[in-house]
Formats: structure tokens, sequence, C-alpha cells
């Protein structure tokens, strides 16, 4: 995939879809900086990795993605006495609320971080990027970026935003060569699903993924090796659904009718209901 000796910077990447990124990274021969807020985690996520990938080129540094100062000495520390090849800007979060009584803080705070703060890591990767022929940059959104999530609309909000702003950097970085792109899981097996959500919660988001199962972070990491790689020269300014099929619009079921014309038996099996 060509990817192996690439430098890379993953943020958020001592926790799921982040972690899963930089494993996909090193199993591919990059060099990968995980950078987070807690020193403690990420020293974990470190450890993990060189257990899972031997002999992986994996190092961390505490950064908080909201101070610009951090970012700039994370993206330096990743571009070694070289440039910054890939940027994975997967560091983000939501604050739930209802619109009536939301408060400002929860507007700030996911707009701070999944726009401003991934807005500051792509300005200096691109710094880095420019001066050395190029890179590939990749944010991280969520179906939540182009579907209504009730209830969430700060955190929807924001990455509907993180996904216009990946189009605007796209355009105005080509001349440098810097691609730039972005990924939309849908219901992706992390720590902080499995902490904050009941099991029921997270059964009806499989109901509502045709392909009837929660995503990896490893499969969001696999699009991010695509995107990272010559493989993926031609591609800029895209967003991309890694969801199982969640994003996909749908209307009304009409398996119903369809029971009525054909019957039970032949409509099973259309389901992959065979006895």
């Amino acid at each position: 995939m060509q990817v192996a000796g690439k430098r890379a910077l993953v943020t958020g990447g001592g926790t799921g879809v982040g972690f899963g990124c930089a494993q996909r990274l090193l199993e591919q021969g990059a060099r990968v900086l995980i950078v987070g807020r807690r020193d403690d985690v990420l020293g974990k996520a470190v450890e993990r990795l060189k257990t899972i990938v031997p002999g992986a080129e994996a190092s961390l540094q505490v950064c908080d993605i909201t101070v610009e100062d951090e970012v700039i000495s994370a993206i330096h520390t990743a571009a070694g006495d070289g440039g910054l090849d890939i940027l994975v800007a997967n560091a983000g979060s939501g604050y739930p609320g209802p619109i009536l009584e939301a408060p400002v803080d929860a507007w700030t705070f996911c707009c701070e971080l999944n726009i401003v703060g991934t807005a500051t890591c792509i300005k200096h990767a691109a710094l880095s990027m420019k001066d050395h022929g190029g890179g590939s940059i990749i944010t991280i959104s969520s179906v939540g970026g182009s579907k209504v999530e009730k209830w969430m609309a700060p955190y929807s909000t924001s990455k509907a935003g993180l996904e216009m702003l990946t189009r605007c950097a796209a355009v105005e970085l080509a001349p440098f060569q810097i691609r730039v792109n972005s990924i939309a899981p849908g219901y992706i097996k992390t720590e902080a699903l499995a902490d904050n959500f009941s099991e029921e919660f997270l059964a009806g988001l499989v109901e509502r993924t045709p392909l009837g199962r929660a995503g990896d972070p490893q499969e969001v990491g696999d699009a991010v090796v695509y995107l990272s790689s010559d493989m993926g020269k031609w591609v800029t300014g895209q967003v991309f659904s890694v969801c199982g099929g969640m994003s996909i619009p749908q209307g009304d079921d009409f398996e119903e009718l369809n029971r009525m014309m054909y019957g039970d038996e032949v409509m099973d099996a259309c389901m992959g209901r065979d006895a």
C-alpha cells in the first residue's frame, strides 16, 4: 500500500478509531506518533501497538489540539528531520442536549474541538507537508455529519462543518499536492460507546446498519491506509462513509405488502432468513 517509511501523526490515537488507524498504518510500515490529552492512555496504547505490530515505530506525545503551540510541537516531533506525510485528524467529541436546553458550552465545546482544533492541525500539517512534496490529510467525521442525529445537534452541526472544512482545505492545498479527505464512520465498537450507551441503544444502531453489525476501528484504518497511499493519489475533497451502509437514505419498509404478494417463505429467503 506504499506507506512504508512515511511519517504519520494520529490525533486521539490512544483509543477507539484513532488506535485502529494507528495500528493499520504501523502494519503497513509507517512511523506513527499518536497524540492525546492523557499520557497514561497513550502509554498503554503504544505498548499495545508494539505488541500487535512487532518492531512498530510507534511513539506518543501529549497534545491538546485546541492549543496551537502543542499542535505545532506534535507535528514537529512527527515530522522528524523531514516533512510530515500523513495526518489523521481523529480527535473529537460530542455533547448531548436538546436545542431548547443545550448550554452555550455545548456548542463551544463541539465547534472548538471538532472544527477549530482540526483546522489548527490541518494548518500546521500542511505547512510541514508543502515544502516536502505534499502529503495526505484525513479528517474523521461521522454519519452524523450528513444525517440528523436527534438531541445531538451540537455534535452533528460540528461534524457537518468539519466536512466543509475538509473540502475547503482540499481546494486550497491542492497546488501543494496535499490531498485532504474525510472518513465518516457509522457505529464503530469503541470504548466510549460501550461506556456511555446502553446495550439496547447499541443494538438499535446495529439494526439500522444494513450489514448487520458494528464496525471495528481497524476497518476505518483500512480506509485511512488507502487514502494515505498512492492508491488514493487521485482522490481529494471527498467524504467516505465507512459505516456498513448506515448512511444510505432509506424510506418506508414495504415488507408487509411483499409478504402478502409473495408469501413468507419467499420473503424470508430474500431477507437471508432461510430455515
